[in-house]
């Protein structure tokens, strides 16, 4: 069994009964510091709920790559592994990680974090190390997108038919839209495809009813997380 919990905005907690994946965790408050966004909703889960085996990074932007947050979830958890894009595994260097500790990812390479297999897919955001992942783990195989504009670079056959499809609408600062999100759906057709980053920030969100009524009229199961609710897949 999978158990996925959104994090809010792009992060996410993917476990199974012996492994734990934090994926892009946003905890603080460093973004209403730096560019006076503040926090609709607080972090989910406190520090000591995590329990991560892997810190995985899409990409180095406060919001994914939390500048305040990634030492303190280091020093709680030392023997956590971590694996990240170029720039963002560059940054765990600055904060003294040991480069045994880090795996740095390049699109169309894989890893083994086991039991899941990851492999970095394209992205197309103002990181040029951005990627996405492809997750797989019993015989499922879940795809995030991480942050992204609409390409046709996207389009890679093996992100066709996933189980799970977590992808970005909110349209704006290098993401695609819903609109766009909902193409790359009928592209694709994942089993399930559900909506994030939105709802963390007033000034850069969107509305997901009609990504998930589009997704429903494909026949592709759709819904709104709720941060810190798991589900299953």
């Amino acid at each position: 069994m999978v158990e996925i919990c959104w994090l809010g905005q792009g992060g996410f907690l993917i476990a199974t009964e012996k492994y734990r994946i934090l994926l892009d965790p946003y905890m603080s408050d460093c973004v209403f510091k730096k560019q006076n966004l503040a926090r609709l909703h607080p972090f989910p889960l406190p520090l000591d709920e995590l329990k991560p085996d892997l810190l995985l990074i899409t990409h180095d932007h406060m919001d994914h790559f939390d500048p305040e947050a990634v030492p303190e979830i280091l020093a709680a958890y030392p023997a956590c592994r971590c694996a990240a894009t170029t720039r963002a595994a560059d940054h765990f260097r600055t904060l003294g990680v040991k480069e045994e500790n880090i795996t740095e990812c390049r699109v169309g390479e894989s890893f083994e974090a086991s039991p899941f297999w990851i492999t970095a897919v394209p992205a197309f955001h103002s990181d040029p190390t951005a990627c996405g992942f492809l997750i797989e783990v019993e015989s499922k195989r879940i795809v995030i997108t991480g942050d992204t504009v609409f390409d046709e670079g996207l389009f890679v056959p093996e992100l066709e038919n996933a189980d799970l499809l977590l992808i970005c609408i909110n349209g704006k600062l290098g993401n695609m839209n819903d609109v766009e999100a909902l193409e790359y759906v009928k592209r694709t057709r994942p089993a399930a495809a559900v909506p994030m980053h939105i709802g963390l920030f007033a000034e850069n969100t969107a509305d997901p009813a009609e990504f998930i009524s589009g997704c429903t009229a494909l026949g592709i199961n759709s819904f709104s997380m709720t941060p810190g609710k798991k589900f299953t897949l």
